[in-house]
């Protein structure tokens, strides 16, 4: 009899011991409308759960970054542009119309227009810096508004600087104060990030008239137009590009890019071919200058008007 009650003794706790570890072994089920709990990965430790606040894959920068950057008030220039089909260069007889530079050493300016934003600018930043070179950036309002830190970084890096407008309209379609208005506005931000108000001007899409340049004029600014256009805001292929450089290149260039653009326009041609243009242009022995630099005037003016 003892014997008996022994063996169902231990039966009946082997089967307790049983039933407790598939208990441990199973995870208990979620409750309705909930997410199972995450597996364990090796050594026990929780996987991220697969829902909106693990997201497997970042939100790039630039995507994040498009909302952001004010667009262009008279739309982007592949829809405003057209390639000039002779080059221009030299100065206008009024002295504030700029082409290009003298002649007379082998040196280029690079020129970029339509930013800051947070896609393009930086990598041409980085470019420009690992390769030692200087350009001239002009800057438009609304965009230097929204990125304050991109306009600080490309003057602390020590490349000039230069008015765009607030908005990037049609200078041709607005009156003398409507014009004054997007000029002093511009200024009066850029010099309250950077500490001062820059003396060089470039017209939205190229787009002057002598009215505009007599304006502009009076308000203490140097028009800086180019001499060589890669036509990236085109959407050139890089080649292309390269050949438009090479055929229009002159001691003395003004050459156009952008660091930014319109909602539509997508400029990794630009970051793509900048490398090239520095190592063909260094390779002829030219040399790399900020556009105050290359003609010889003032970076800076006393006030916004």
């Amino acid at each position: 009899m003892r014997k008996r009650f022994c063996i169902g003794t231990t039966v009946l706790m082997t089967g307790l011991l049983l039933g407790g570890c598939l208990q441990r072994a199973v995870p208990p089920a979620a409750p309705p409308g909930t997410s199972p709990p995450p597996a364990a990965q090796p050594g026990g430790v929780p996987g991220p759960a697969p829902n909106a606040a693990h997201p497997t894959a970042p939100t790039p920068a630039y995507e994040r970054d498009r909302p952001a950057t004010p667009d262009l008030t008279g739309g982007p220039e592949s829809q405003n542009r057209t390639a000039r089909t002779t080059p221009r260069e030299g100065t206008d007889p009024s002295r504030i119309l700029y082409f290009s530079g003298p002649r007379t050493a082998k040196q280029v300016a690079l020129t970029f227009d339509d930013g800051p934003d947070l896609r393009f600018t930086p990598q041409i930043l980085d470019i420009l810096k690992q390769n030692g070179v200087k350009a001239t950036f002009f800057i438009v309002g609304t965009r230097a508004q929204a990125h304050p830190e991109m306009v600080r970084r490309i003057v602390a890096e020590g490349h000039a600087i230069g008015n765009h407008t607030w908005d990037h309209p049609k200078l041709t379609k607005l009156t003398p104060q409507q014009i004054r208005d997007e000029v002093v506005r511009t200024d009066q931000l850029l010099d309250s990030i950077v500490g001062y108000y820059p003396a060089l001007f470039r017209p939205p899409y190229g787009l002057t008239n002598p009215d505009i340049v007599r304006e502009i004029g009076a308000m203490g600014y140097k028009i800086i137009d180019w001499s060589v256009d890669t036509r990236d805001w085109a959407g050139t292929p890089v080649p292309q590009m390269m050949d438009y450089v090479r055929t229009e290149l002159r001691p003395g260039a003004i050459i156009l890019e952008h660091c930014a653009g319109g909602r539509s326009e997508d400029l990794s041609n630009t970051v793509s071919a900048l490398p090239q243009i520095i190592d063909t242009l260094k390779a002829q022995g030219y040399t790399f200058v900020t556009v105050p630099q290359l003609l010889n005037i003032p970076a800076a003016k006393m006030s916004a008007e």
